[in-house]
């Protein structure tokens, strides 16, 4: 499948719309100078990291690369099949997943690493704020999550604005042709099912589907009707996002939908391993198909 390449104005834009960080409404916080060192690559994976400014604070954004083999047994870096963004540094399967699938397929990977917890903290101005990184790409969106987690005010928005701006500049350096985010969720809390008949996001969803005998955890989060359409015809839990409906939490999904770009989450739950590597690979086939 084919979709219109990725171009990112160098803007602040917006991530999944996901339910509110758990900090929202359960009172989680990170402490963002803290940062968890890169795993050895002792395979085909490349890594390497930038110290992003957080107001007078800095996240680390570690970027997995591995090279794509091509039919004459020569790896390179023509393409990328996978080309994925992690923000909440809480959600580790889904990066362990994404790798396991870089290392077959090759690709690349971009996550937030900074103290294990889905939030980020920093000071400015002598104070000191918590965001969630997925929601932090549009105005509303910034202002919610400081305000929830935090305090809302200019300083606290300016920080992460330019935050979110370089996170986004690192992560398409290497344009994808959709956006792909990576997630976990936990047992009986966020699923498909939210965005079923009676559930606490039926409003932002146009279509949904939960196949017989599957986790409702396991699903896949889509702006665009085809990529949904080939992702439930596959045997894959899905949601179609409305785009003209869905509320402005801040999060990339809306912005994608307003932009015109296709967008996908791989969502499954915290300890899903084969489940997310399955759905991952599942995708990069997706996205390689032809028209």
């Amino acid at each position: 499948m084919r979709l219109a390449v990725f171009a990112v104005p160098l803007v602040a834009v917006a991530a999944c719309a996901q339910p509110a960080s758990p900090a929202e409404g359960h009172g989680r916080r990170a402490d963002s100078a803290i940062v968890r060192p890169a795993p050895p690559t002792t395979d085909s994976l490349r890594v390497a990291e930038e110290a992003v400014p957080l107001g007078d604070d800095v996240v680390t954004v570690r970027v997995w690369t591995a090279p794509i083999p091509d039919p004459l047994g020569s790896p390179g870096f023509e393409t990328f099949p996978l080309n994925a963004l992690n923000l909440h540094d809480d959600e580790g399967t889904s990066v362990e997943a994404a790798l396991a699938v870089l290392r077959e397929r090759g690709g690349r990977v971009v996550e937030l690493v900074h103290s294990g917890e889905r939030n980020v903290t920093f000071t400015t101005g002598g104070r000191t704020y918590t965001a969630d990184p997925n929601r932090m790409f549009t105005a509303a969106g910034r202002a919610r999550t400081l305000a929830a987690l935090s305090e809302d005010d200019r300083a606290g928005r300016e920080a992460l604005e330019a935050f979110a701006d370089r996170v986004l500049a690192l992560y398409a350096a290497v344009p994808p042709a959709v956006v792909v985010t990576l997630h976990d969720n936990t047992a009986d809390g966020y699923s498909a099912a939210s965005y079923g008949r009676g559930g606490e996001y039926e409003a932002d969803a146009a279509a949904v589907t939960v196949h017989d005998g599957t986790d409702p955890d396991d699903f896949f989060f889509v702006t665009d009707r085809d990529l949904y359409d080939l992702l439930v015809d596959a045997g894959f839990n899905a949601v179609l996002q409305d785009n003209d409906a869905a509320t402005d939490d801040g999060s990339l999904s809306v912005w994608a939908a307003r932009e015109g770009t296709a967008y996908v989450n791989v969502e499954a739950q915290r300890g899903h391993l084969a489940e997310q590597t399955r759905m991952i690979a599942a995708l990069v086939d997706v996205l390689s198909d032809g028209p």
